[in-house]
């Protein structure tokens, strides 16, 4: 009976697992509702961005994603002396679950990011992007 418990158990945590999925197994194949597309199309329709100090530099991240399921990640770095450095990643990505709250990126064949708690309302978009707590405002 305590080895039946100790199954349920691990079985229950394994479930409660938000977005890691194997990459075969996206959920995205483009054929729902409306409300499906409207909330890509609103994901889509801007650069999303957000700012943050941190050793006294000025980081931005910038994030496009693109209808077609590619995006473009920028990171620029203001730092003390002056000097700037900017780096321009390009990824796929595709929605994790059905109630598009998990974007899953793809940089490479082994680099991936998730973005999970996804929420987008007005112009910001809210979320945990690589279990960090983020929130991005559109500026286009």
């Amino acid at each position: 009976m305590k080895c039946f418990g100790i199954v349920v158990l691990l079985t229950t945590l394994v479930g409660l697992t938000s977005c890691e999925v194997s990459i075969s197994d996206w959920y995205d194949d483009d054929d729902y509702s409306e409300m499906y597309y409207k909330t890509t199309r609103q994901l889509c329709s801007r650069t999303w961005q957000e700012s943050w100090v941190q050793n006294g530099e000025i980081h931005t991240q910038r994030l496009d994603f693109y209808e077609d399921r590619t995006g473009t990640d920028i990171m620029r770095v203001e730092h003390r002396n002056g000097y700037v450095t900017e780096d321009r990643y390009e990824f796929r990505w595709k929605w994790d679950n059905n109630s598009q709250t998990c974007i899953r990126m793809i940089y490479g064949s082994s680099d991936y990011s998730y973005f999970e708690d996804v929420w987008l309302g007005g112009n910001t978009l809210r979320g945990i992007l690589d279990g960090v707590d983020v929130t991005f405002t559109g500026i286009r």
